[in-house]
């Protein structure tokens, strides 16, 4: 994927308004990449370059990380790729995509956005070598590109331990990526781990069955000569990755809490979120059957006035959240699905959970939830 980029001025006359893409200005920095997507942001290829580009203050592009590139099957046919063309499957990473920079003479690490907690642990863990190889590269103008995975930086897959595994290395002016066998014999020099390599493929209906069929891995990048690449995911981990995308919003925990499906998300989700979201059900659960209780008392109390009279002291002494289950339960419906009626209700935005939080006591946090990368 050759497109010169050698300034921000390359890039600005391609940016629009409502593509999703946006420019971020640091006081040092300033970070070109893309925070949400519709069918028109990667419309043409100067957009696809928009993964985390950087540039000086000046303006000079100083990071050049992936390209934004799709799953098998999402822009090309499968059946209809040359796959004897020059190509080398290696393994997916379940983790954060890091790259060195140097900005203002100093050697640093980054994520797609910048300087984040991430970036900051994987330089904490860098070796002697693995940082030679930054230096090494970044002189030549070349962006080396890791994925840092760690038992504290868990997205959906366990690491024993923290690591920096070099996946690649691109031309910041061209975008040209350094080959394989370059890539391999810089890492076998500088004594840096590299991503594991699977080879080629021969059979593409064979490949794709085993790939999605596999557990305890992410799945595989097919890395094209040419700088194509595609990314094929097992559906373990997709199903696994959807449930911790999941997560990230409240009102689709809850959705899952009055739909009665937790039982079926919590095993996709590691321990420390399921158990989150387990003790969520609970509370929920628990505050449903306290606004059903206080409903069934109001209307054991008022049971035999009319119905006007029973509308009057409803008023007086429920919230008005809760005056429509009375009216319900006197028609025979069950107290407990009238009061999460009104929490379904909520679920659909977290504008309307947050009207409601106060009177079902509903505490959710985001705190040390892993960051879902878009792709």
């Amino acid at each position: 994927m050759q497109v010169t980029i050698r300034t921000i001025d390359d890039v600005l006359p391609h940016m629009r308004d409502d593509s999703g893409i946006i420019v971020s200005e640091r006081p040092d920095h300033t970070v070109i990449d893309y925070v949400y997507t519709t069918d028109e942001t990667f419309d043409s290829d100067m957009a696809l370059q928009c993964r985390g580009l950087k540039f000086d203050a000046a303006g000079r592009i100083i990071a050049r990380p992936f390209h934004k590139f799709f799953n098998l099957g999402e822009r090309e046919d499968p059946f209809r790729i040359d796959w004897a063309r020059g190509h080398h499957i290696v393994e997916k990473l379940d983790g954060t995509m890091i790259h060195a920079v140097m900005l203002d003479g100093d050697l640093l690490f980054m994520t797609r956005m910048g300087h984040m907690q991430q970036a900051k642990d994987a330089m904490a863990i860098a070796s002697d070598g693995l940082l030679a190889l930054c230096a090494s590269q970044l002189k030549l103008g070349r962006t080396p590109l890791f994925e840092y995975t760690s038992p504290e930086n868990r997205i959906v897959l366990s690491y024993d331990a923290p690591a920096l595994t070099l996946l690649g290395i691109r031309e910041m002016v061209s975008g040209r990526y350094v080959s394989d066998a370059e890539i391999r014999a810089l890492c076998q020099h500088y004594r840096v781990p590299v991503a594991a390599h699977h080879g080629q493929i021969d059979d593409i209906k064979a490949f794709m069955a085993d790939t999605k069929a596999l557990e305890g891995i992410e799945g595989f990048v097919i890395a094209f000569d040419d700088g194509h690449r595609i990314k094929i995911k097992a559906d373990a981990y997709v199903l696994r990755h959807k449930a911790l995308s999941g997560a990230q919003l409240e009102k689709n925990v809850l959705e899952w809490v009055l739909a009665d499906v937790v039982d079926d998300v919590v095993p996709m989700l590691p321990s420390d979120m399921a158990d989150r979201v387990a003790v969520y059900q609970r509370d929920v659960q628990a505050a449903i059957s306290r606004r059903a209780a206080q409903v069934d008392a109001f209307v054991a109390a008022h049971r035999g006035l009319e119905r006007r009279e029973i509308a009057r002291a409803a008023q007086e002494s429920l919230d008005k959240a809760l005056r429509p289950a009375v009216f319900s339960v006197l028609d025979g419906k069950d107290v407990r699905d009238s009061v999460k009626k009104h929490l379904k209700w909520a679920a659909h935005s977290q504008t309307r959970i947050d009207s409601v939080r106060d009177l079902y006591g509903l505490c959710w946090t985001r705190d040390g939830l892993p960051d879902i990368d878009l792709g």
